[in-house]
């Protein structure tokens, strides 16, 4: 998924545990804080989603990944095995049964960590979980407004599919662009 960053820039991609699970809390606090302050927009809502709930049962049933850079949380994303069934009838490009492909939810990067291609490592990071599980596709959703995250995707391999309105709790009834990766 493109070059290499410098060893001093490297991430650490591992298996979240429930050691980290306060740490994680604020890193999405700050995530939500900053997109919050960019976009006027609240996609992701402190106490509606995510939550700690949401990372703990993430964590427990061994799907809640972190990204350390120098020793600290900067990144976190939750990768479920199996294609969202919110995505309805999407036009995948990539031919797989439902258990050979997997979902990113929540990608999240430190407000302290931008701009030094965290995001970019995770999704490497990711890329890596699915060839070591066989998977043959990574799949995930961006909400239309998120830009920023869009261009991340489209510049590590990920190809657009298709516009859906899919509602969450925590954004209600909303257009998304679906991706997808061919791992």
């Amino acid at each position: 998924m493109g070059e290499e960053l410098p060893v001093e820039l490297r991430l650490k991609v591992r298996q979240a545990v429930l050691e980290d699970l306060a740490a994680i809390d604020t890193l999405y606090d700050g995530v939500i804080d900053l997109f919050q302050a960019q976009t006027g927009e609240q996609a992701w809502r402190k106490g509606v989603y995510p939550t700690e709930e949401d990372f703990r049962s993430a964590i427990q049933a061994g799907t809640m990944y972190v990204g350390e850079l120098e020793g600290q949380l900067a990144a976190g994303m939750i990768v479920t095995q199996g294609t969202d069934k919110s995505y309805g009838d999407a036009p995948w490009q990539v031919d797989a049964l439902d258990s050979e492909t997997a979902v990113i939810h929540t990608l999240g990067v430190s407000p302290g960590a931008g701009k030094q291609g965290v995001g970019r490592q995770m999704l490497e990071g990711a890329a890596a979980l699915a060839r070591e599980k066989g998977w043959m596709a990574l799949r995930l959703d961006v909400l239309e407004s998120n830009t920023a995250a869009q261009r991340l995707y489209e510049r590590a391999g990920f190809a657009y599919i298709a516009t859906k309105k899919i509602w969450y709790e925590s954004t209600g009834l909303a257009s998304f662009l679906l991706y997808e990766y061919r791992v």
